[in-house]
C-alpha cells in the first residue's frame, strides 16, 4: 500500500460528498464488586464535571437513556451528547467507556476545527475523570455520499462500472446472473505495518433528507492497544495522513473534480 506523507491534506471542497466524520476512544472498564459486572466506576462523576467544563461551549445536554437506568448495562455505548445548540454540530459523546468528537461536512476543517476539538475536549475529558483513563482503542472514521441520480446512475444498471470509474475498484461477477442487482455492500481491511487497522466499506443506501438512493463509502482506521494521552494524539494525526490523502486518491478524475464545484453535478 503506498505510503502517505503529512503534506497530501485535503483542501475543504465546496462540494464535499462528507456525511460525518467521527472521533473515538475507549478505555478499560472496572469491575463492580457488587453486581460482578464491569462498570465505569469513574463515570457518574466524571459526566457532572465535563458537564461543567463544557458548559460555555457545549450548552446543550441532550440524555439518550431514561432516568434511572442502569448505565453499566450499556458499556461502551455513548449515553449522553454536547451540542453547541439544538442540533448544532459539531457534537461531544459520552458514555461508559467510550467518548466521541462528531461532525459534518458544513463545518468540518481538520486543520482549523476538528483536530483542535479532538485535543480540547479530550483534555477535558481527562480533567473531569478522578482515576487515570487507560486508553484501549482509537478510531478515525469518515463517511461520505453522494446520490445516484447526480450521476446517472441507477443501482440495477451501471452502479459496478461507476464503482470502478469513481473509486478505482474494480467488482465483477463471472457467473449467469438471473435479475439486476438491487443492493451492494462490499467491505475490504488492510493490516498497516504499525498494528492499525484500515477499513473500505462501499454499500448502496439511501439519501438521508431526500431518501434517494445513494453511495454511501466509509473510510476508517482503528487500532486497539495501549494509547498514553500524547500517544493517541500522535495516532490521531497518523490516521488522518493516511485516509485523507487516500480519499483523493481513491475519487481522483472527474469524481473528485464534481466536489471542486460549488453546485451538485
Amino acid at each position: 500500500m503506498k505510503r502517505y506523507t503529512s503534506n497530501e491534506h485535503i483542501e475543504k471542497l465546496p462540494s464535499a460528498p462528507l456525511q460525518e466524520v467521527i472521533f473515538e476512544i475507549r478505555w478499560d472498564l472496572n469491575i463492580n464488586s457488587a453486581s460482578n459486572r464491569e462498570s465505569d466506576e469513574g463515570f457518574a462523576i466524571a459526566l457532572g464535571k465535563l458537564d461543567t467544563l463544557l458548559k460555555n461551549d457545549f450548552p446543550h445536554v441532550v440524555c439518550k437513556i431514561p432516568g434511572g437506568f442502569p448505565t453499566d448495562l450499556l458499556n461502551y455505548s455513548t449515553l449522553y451528547q454536547f451540542w453547541k445548540g439544538e442540533n448544532i454540530w459539531p457534537v461531544l459523546q459520552l458514555g461508559p467507556g467510550i467518548f466521541t468528537v462528531n461532525d459534518t461536512d458544513k463545518k468540518y476543517c481538520w486543520k482549523d476545527t476538528f483536530f483542535p476539538l479532538i485535543e480540547e475536549s479530550t483534555n477535558k475529558l481527562f480533567e473531569a475523570y478522578n482515576q487515570k483513563i487507560n486508553l484501549n482503542f482509537c478510531s478515525l472514521r469518515y463517511i461520505d455520499a453522494v446520490k445516484l441520480k447526480d450521476y446517472q446512475v441507477t443501482v440495477k444498471d451501471n452502479l459496478l462500472p461507476f464503482i470502478h470509474n469513481s473509486l478505482k475498484i474494480e467488482l465483477h461477477n463471472h457467473f449467469d446472473i438471473l435479475s439486476p442487482m438491487e443492493s451492494l455492500n462490499l467491505n475490504q481491511t488492510f493490516g498497516l505495518k504499525d498494528g492499525s487497522v484500515l477499513n473500505i466499506n462501499i454499500a448502496t443506501g439511501s439519501d438521508k433528507k431526500t431518501h434517494d438512493p445513494a453511495l454511501v463509502w466509509q473510510t476508517a482506521m482503528v487500532k486497539k492497544g495501549r494509547f498514553t494521552r500524547n500517544e493517541m494524539i500522535e495516532w490521531c494525526i497518523h490516521a488522518h495522513e493516511i485516509i485523507s490523502p487516500l480519499f483523493k486518491e481513491m475519487t481522483r478524475g472527474k469524481f473528485y473534480d464534481s466536489f471542486t464545484r460549488s453546485a451538485s453535478v
